[in-house]
């Protein structure tokens, strides 16, 4: 299943909107981590639930938000990644997707 991405236009300037996003993160329990070569924000281990990815690009007048969660075969064995939408892992889908739209309406 593909990653929810979203570009939202932003009136915030570029070090307001990064501010908030990374205020926004602290307080969530993300943490800063480098993914496939990308930096992103993380929240999980995967223990007891899917880690939680979010991407964050920022240019002037817009944001691009990328979000995602792992899948588990075995506890600590990924082997790909799930999207915001679909049946399987509502539960921790609905979660992320609560938060996304909750970082969504502080940039705009």
């Amino acid at each position: 299943m593909a990653r929810y991405i979203n570009e939202i236009t932003t009136t915030k300037d570029i070090n307001t909107a990064k501010f908030v996003a990374e205020d926004f993160f602290n307080k969530e329990g993300f943490s800063k981590t480098n993914y496939n070569g990308e930096e992103v924000w993380k929240k999980g281990v995967g223990l007891l639930a899917a880690p939680q990815f979010i991407k964050i690009t920022y240019s002037e007048g817009k944001i691009y938000l990328q979000a995602w969660l792992k899948f588990a075969l075995l506890p600590g064995i990924y082997i790909g990644e799930m999207g915001l939408t679909g049946f399987f892992g509502f539960a921790l889908k609905k979660m992320l997707a609560s938060r996304v739209k909750t970082l969504e309406s502080l940039l705009k």
